[in-house]
This record gives structure tokens, sequence and C-alpha cells, in this order.
């Protein structure tokens, strides 16, 4: 059953949008409002509204973008903390994480570039990266208990794998984490928004992600992020920066306005003591909105519309006998990657037919979102083939 859509999305006019794991199309509400917003802001500079407090009620906006992100993501509010993006917050989580010369962090070769290279920055602190390798693009759980131990201080994964959408199992993999007292740290930005999460049940410590994809946030030059902090680890330890939000409220007012007392330092408590400036205003506006619309459908709702497209993929290319880099099993993936023979040429060859998708590591990444149908992908696989025919 098609899951009906409560929205209009320009972008998908004409076209098959197969590429939210780039960028996510971002629904008519959304750009309406980045639009007001836009023009809000414009006319408080030109003297038209009231100077800042102009926008006061954008600003309330912002701030629930955190509830409903706590929604999305299987927490608690007081969990959220606004990051630039999701390498910030991994890099803020990770700095977090008590690490001794000697200890270990553990990861995988299916981790996005970014990712790898804040874990091998972390030998700057003593701990050595230790990175599992894929068998046909996937790390079993036997694998991170075999790698795991207790001079572990965290295991770092990207859910899912950014080119073959590969899942792991995090309710299991925090469970062989805090056996050994290690952290589990998690780059969400390739499925917030399009997996059902219930990152406190599942016991993750930290899951940071960027707005512009399955938050339907907007372009990548506007996006902003989210980290979600488990309550534990929350006032533990401080990362290795400080900024406006680190300091109790009262005293950053007080030392803007009326005086000058900073000669000690001692941090607020809470997720805000994470925040250095988090604005990003309109992004923010606009991925509350988009949020809004995505929880209108409900995750269950848009998790299962996205697990039947993906099945229409695997079925539609396996019975063409195309080969796969993504597990066929439905628990174990969010999206497909599929090889083919220039693959890059083929992509091109897709887009001017007006279908997106993305050349990832010797193959096409398909990454729809509860927007899609499994009549496009149908669609997509016929022409697919048809770009693929040898003359």
């Amino acid at each position: 059953m098609v899951l009906k859509l409560r929205d209009d999305w320009p972008l998908l006019r004409g076209k098959i949008h197969f590429d939210t794991a780039t960028t996510g199309a971002a629904p008519a509400s959304t750009l309406k409002i980045m639009g007001e917003y836009v023009a809000d802001v414009t006319a408080m500079f030109r003297g038209e509204r009231p100077w800042q407090s102009g926008t006061a009620d954008w600003a309330k906006r912002r701030l629930n973008s955190k509830k409903l992100f706590a929604e999305v993501i299987g927490g608690g509010e007081e969990e959220v903390a606004f990051i630039p993006n999701a390498t910030a917050g991994i890099n803020t989580a990770l700095s977090m994480v008590p690490v001794k010369r000697g200890s270990n962090i553990v990861c995988t070769n299916l981790s996005y570039p970014m990712t790898a290279t804040v874990v091998n920055k972390q030998r700057d602190r003593g701990a050595r990266p230790k990175f599992i390798k894929n068998k046909k693009g996937v790390v079993t759980l036997e694998q991170f208990e075999k790698a795991v131990n207790d001079r572990t201080a965290a295991v770092v994964v990207d859910q899912p794998s950014w080119f073959n959408g590969y899942l792991h199992d995090l309710k299991g993999l925090a469970e062989v984490c805090h056996a050994h007292g290690a952290k589990l740290v998690v780059d969400g930005t390739q499925c917030v928004g399009s997996l059902a999460w219930e990152a406190d049940r599942w016991g993750v410590d930290f899951v940071a992600t960027s707005t512009y994809k399955w938050l339907m946030g907007g372009h990548y030059g506007q996006s902003a992020g989210f980290l979600f902090v488990s309550k534990p680890n929350i006032d533990a330890t401080q990362p290795v920066y400080v900024g406006e939000k680190t300091l109790p409220p009262e005293v950053g007012e007080r030392n803007t306005i009326d005086e000058f007392t900073l000669y000690d330092y001692t941090p607020r408590k809470g997720i805000e003591r994470i925040e250095v400036f988090p604005r990003q205003e309109i992004s923010y506006v606009a991925v509350e909105n988009s949020m809004r619309v995505l929880l209108a459908h409900g995750k269950k709702a848009v998790e299962r519309q996205v697990r039947d497209v993906d099945n229409a993929l695997i079925e539609e290319l396996t019975k063409r006998h195309f080969r796969l880099q993504t597990p066929r099993e439905e628990e174990r993936r969010i999206y497909v990657n599929v090889q083919v023979p220039d693959y890059k040429a083929v992509g091109e060859k897709l887009l001017a037919r007006n279908i997106y998708v993305a050349p990832r590591i010797g193959g096409l990444r398909i990454s729809p979102h509860f927007y899609n149908t499994e009549e496009e992908a149908v669609a997509l696989v016929k022409a697919l083939r048809e770009v693929t025919k040898p003359r």
C-alpha cells in the first residue's frame, strides 16, 4: 500500500529522485517557510520590522526543532544539542569519551571518510584505531565482539554504511560496547528520518546527524545538525571546546551586559553545555517544518514505505540479474547499491532521463525516501537495463 503524502515535493515533478543519501527533497511547505523567513529578516534590516525582536517567532520554531528531533530519534528533548553538522557532532562525541594512552577505538572500513578521519585523529590522544574490514559489504556483530575489549574507549559506526546502505545491529552493538565500558558513537545522517529510531531503548550513547538528507532540511550549503547524547553522558565530561552556551545563563548575561567576573570556569549542567554558538536559525526553522511533515506520516509508516520501495528494487534488480553490493535481507539494509560496468557513465545516462542516483564504490547507490514509490523502483530498473544493454 502506497503511503499517502501530506505535502507536495516540487523537486519530484517529472523526475525520479532516488538520491536522498546525497540530498533529500524538501516539501513545498518547507520551501515556503524558508522564503518567509528570508523576507522577515530582510524586512528587519530595511527597518520595516522591529529590530531584533522582529524574528522572535522564528526563534521559537528553531527551539521547537529540538523537541521534534527528540521524537524522530527516540530520545528526550534534554538529550538533543544543536551542532553545525554531523562531522562536528562526531568530533564532539569523541572528545567527550575518556581516552587513555594505549586504549583503542573500533571503526570499520564501511565508514564515511570523514568519520574515519575523526577516528584517526584520536591518535593524538594516545588511542589506537582498529578498523574492521567488511566482508562483501557487511560487518557482523561477531566481528565487533572479537575486536572490542576492555581497552576499547569507543566504537564508531555509520548507520547505515554510506555507500551500500548496510544496517548495523545498534542494540546488540551497544550491549557489546557497554560490557567493556566503551561508548557507542553513531553517525546517523544516512538514515535519521527514514529508520524508526529508538536511540534510548537501543542504548546508543551518541548520535550525530546533519539536516539535509532524510530530515529534508534543504540544501547542503544551509545545513545544520543535531547531536543526541544519552543522559548519563551529558554531564560526565565536557567537550574540548567551550562557548556561549557552555556557561550558566546568568553568568553569560551578566558578563556581556553588567560586569566581568570570568576569572574561573564552571560549565553549566545539561545539554546546552555542548553548544558553542548554535545559530543557523533558517536551517533549524526549515528542518523543524520538515520534521513536522515527517512525523505527521508516522515514523513506522515512513520506514515501511522506504523498505517496500527497497524490496521492489531488490526484486527487480535480482530478476534482471544485476549484482548487488547490499544484503538482500530487509532488516540488514535501508537502501541499495548495484554494480554496473562504467557506473559513472551509466549514472550520467540516467540523469539525462531525469533519474537521480549516485555513483559510489563500483556501483550506483539508490536511496529512496517515503516520497518514492514501488512503481518508480520498477521504472528505474527498466531504465537501468536499457542504458546498460550492449549495442
